[in-house]
């Protein structure tokens, strides 16, 4: 059960015939995702992947939650900047700014005030 918490669709308030793109942090990348639908991927959580929404980063122990979602359609070095902040179990909530850029080779690179160095996330078209 902690593998497959759950079941999350992305993307919301898009109109029914446009999908977002999604960003995978894991091993098996694109092949996380299972599927899109009218408002985006769908997925389940596991302990290996994170998934960025328009509205923050979604992992199983760990989530960053921004103050105005953020537009999933990057053009090469286009960079994004929203406010928010990271939760993990228990009272731990930490305040931050956070970047996001694509690169330019199917990769989005995010990074967090507070963090130690970026996450990059292999870019998912949606189709």
């Amino acid at each position: 059960m902690r593998h497959q918490l759950i079941a999350l669709a992305i993307g919301l308030a898009l109109p029914a015939a446009a999908s977002a793109n999604a960003f995978v942090n894991g091993p098996r990348g694109c092949g996380f995702l299972d599927g899109f639908d009218d408002y985006g991927p769908i997925f389940t959580v596991d302990e290996d992947h994170l998934v960025l929404s328009r509205q923050g980063l979604v992992g199983i122990e760990w989530n960053c939650d921004f103050d105005t979602p953020f537009d999933p359609y990057l053009e090469e070095g286009e960079i994004q900047i929203r406010m928010g902040y990271c939760m993990e179990p228990g009272p731990f909530v930490d305040p931050g700014v956070f970047t996001l850029m694509e690169m330019g080779d199917g990769t989005v690179q995010m990074d967090g005030s507070n963090w130690d160095q970026p996450l990059i996330l292999q870019i998912c078209v949606a189709p």
